[in-house]
């Protein structure tokens, strides 16, 4: 256990302030703003007492990492973007001082000192909406400040429609628009009710997130990624949106998952025919031209290095997630001035067929196949996985001729818009 994991499990001074990132003490109430702006995450820990009562499992032959009741202040807690967090009274005396999460114009963060030294963990506590009006809280797993970036995991609980989205930062740019089909409506024992406390757990192995709702002996919902493997651990207020309340947070760490069982919600996330080998080159600061040759050479340009702000970029290898999303998110800068990259693939038949080009796409593209400019694709609300399998996600669909032996696709990305961050692209052979 690290020394500042151990300090946690002290006693804690009483009104103790929270700390920004620059090491500087806030009093308790509203944050004054400190930092770039970014999404905001806060620290989760979860209330082993609240989950007790409602009979979930608390794993207390483990040890204990942290514990939270926010009775004397916020002193355990950093706020990497300095606003937004603050204890308030519930007016509840089982409840007491609370933490209120809330943003109007900015993003927010409050993390658990000392947790980003943690590992696999399951994080309990108790979450209450006091208003109807557009909120969420959301927590924050391997959160990392890294080369001038900022990435997580995250996952959010929907107060005012009772429901579930799955939303990786890439840079502190959200992500959920790549990912609706995670989507859990929270019903039952997990249904949300404004002014009402629910219990929660998250249990965090890896990359991979179970997230507890209510009914503590069956997640919600099974997240497998994040785009980091360390990091912090912590919650986001919606921005804007109303407030979200949290109370009596506990953490201890896990092995292994509780749940064995299949992945959920339950998605056959079916492959396509053709499987394209990607390589990917950036990010960059303007426009490449000498990337986007009229004369396709593949040997040319798979050997090309540019040169961007003093920094040399060539072409390296690259892998889309197991639904073969592109997150160009985790390539582009949003905070930072390089938000262009070039993303090749590589496709092989043994004849010249004709062939679809399905596109579903959170990012503004544009696309050469075999050295011929094919056009613009503009960016849309929500990138789907199936769009070549379903007429209702359809994108955009372009018949495309494949000749004998490697085909080459090079699609230019331009991210740093908000919700962006990835697409879908498929090569679909026509009978």
């Amino acid at each position: 256990m690290s020394r500042r994991v151990a300090q946690h499990l002290g006693a804690r001074r009483k009104g103790a302030p929270a700390r920004t990132r620059d090491g500087l003490a806030r009093k308790d109430g509203p944050l004054a703003p400190q930092g770039r702006s970014g999404v905001l995450p806060l620290i989760v820990l979860a209330g082993a007492g609240a989950l007790a009562a409602a009979g979930c499992h608390t794993a207390a032959q483990e040890t204990e990492l942290f514990r939270e009741d926010f009775e004397s202040g916020l002193g355990h807690w950093v706020l990497p973007l300095g606003q937004g967090a603050r204890l308030v009274d519930s007016g509840d005396p089982a409840h007491g001082r609370v933490l209120e999460l809330q943003t109007r114009d900015r993003l927010t963060v409050a993390l658990i000192d000392g947790s980003e030294d943690w590992d696999d963990v399951r994080l309990e506590g108790a979450v209450l909406f006091p208003e109807d009006v557009h909120n969420y809280l959301g927590f924050v797993y391997r959160y990392r400040e890294q080369g001038g970036r900022t990435d997580f995991g995250s996952l959010y609980i929907k107060g005012n429609n009772s429901y579930i989205r799955v939303n990786p930062h890439h840079d502190l740019n959200v992500g959920r628009t790549l990912f609706e089909e995670y989507r859990t409506p929270l019903t039952g024992a997990a249904e949300v009710r404004i002014g009402e406390w629910k219990p929660f757990a998250l249990e965090v192995v890896g990359r991979e997130a179970h997230l507890y709702v209510g009914d503590m002996t069956r997640p919600q919902i099974t997240f497998p990624y994040s785009p980091t493997d360390r990091g912090a651990f912590g919650f986001k207020p919606r921005n804007p949106g109303g407030a979200a309340w949290v109370d009596d947070l506990s953490v201890r760490p896990i092995s292994a998952f509780t749940y064995r069982g299949p992945p959920l919600p339950e998605i056959d996330h079916v492959s396509p025919p053709m499987d394209p080998a990607w390589h990917v080159l950036g990010p960059l600061t303007s426009f490449a031209p000498q990337v986007e040759a009229s004369q396709f050479d593949a040997t040319a340009v798979a050997s090309a290095v540019v040169t961007d702000g003093g920094r040399r970029e060539s072409w390296r290898p690259y892998q889309p997630d197991p639904r073969g999303a592109v997150l160009s998110g985790t390539v582009t800068d949003t905070q930072g001035p390089r938000r262009v990259a070039y993303f090749s693939a590589t496709v092989e038949t043994e004849g010249a067929r004709d062939a679809t080009l399905s596109i579903s796409t959170a990012d503004d593209l544009a696309i050469w196949v075999n050295g011929r400019f094919l056009g613009f694709v503009d960016r849309s609300s929500v990138a789907w996985w199936d769009a070549w399998l379903n007429p209702d996600h359809r994108g955009v669909a372009e018949a495309i001729r494949l000749e004998p032996g490697p085909n080459h696709l090079l699609v230019r990305v331009v991210g740093g818009v908000y919700a962006s961050g990835g697409f879908f692209l498929r090569v679909i052979p026509q009978p």
